[in-house]
């Protein structure tokens, strides 16, 4: 095994080692049994579009999701990771040092200065939102729609194999929808697009 790859396996296992820690501490904030797999972190990136803005990433966790970004060419200085998490924000900023962070909660997305600046281009999303209580995803969802704009993309995914209304924000309609088999449990990724002229 090269240096490379050692590094990378490191680099996982510090990542699981914080989000099973966090787990343990709050499984309901964390809402998932296992990491996301590099096939969940893949298919969520590649429903990215190009274009210039800022790609949001909404729990990130221990950072499959932001590596696999990165991975399908999403710049460093266009990539602002939000997790309330201090461990996995410590984490995060080690293991990503270009990479913007915020420590924060995604019910406040629309104050931080990071996402006033530019067009944000898509927000990609591993928050549990099936598992948190509705006035908090509706507060998530409401904050995700003040900060997009036409044509941004929000992606979402689930454990539930089923498409639901829940996970889609004012403003915005379903675009596509993956079921991805390769992942500890099987899960759903739905894509939603910002239309022109839909918030006020």
């Amino acid at each position: 095994m090269n240096e490379a790859n050692k590094q990378t396996r490191n680099r996982r296992a510090v990542g699981y080692w914080h989000f099973m820690r966090e787990f343990v501490r709050n499984p309901r904030q964390i809402g998932a049994i296992c990491p996301s797999s590099p096939f969940l972190a893949r298919r969520m990136a590649s429903l990215v579009p190009a274009g210039d803005g800022v790609v949001v990433e909404l729990g990130p966790g221990g950072g499959a999701v932001t590596a696999a970004l990165l991975s399908h060419g999403v710049l460093a200085r266009d990539l602002v990771l939000v997790e309330r998490s201090a461990a996995l924000s410590a984490h995060l900023a080690k293991r990503f040092p270009g990479v913007r962070l915020i420590q924060g909660d995604a019910m406040h997305l629309s104050r931080f200065d990071a996402l006033q600046r530019q067009p944000v281009r898509a927000i990609v999303s591993s928050l549990p939102l099936r598992s948190l209580p509705r006035a908090v995803v509706r507060q998530i969802l409401e904050q995700v729609g003040l900060v997009s704009g036409p044509g941004t993309v929000f992606i979402q995914f689930s454990y539930a194999l089923r498409g639901s209304r829940q996970g889609m924000a004012p403003g915005f309609e379903r675009d596509q929808a993956h079921l991805v088999w390769r992942n500890l449990p099987p899960a759903r990724i739905e894509a939603f697009r910002f239309r022109a002229g839909s918030m006020q």
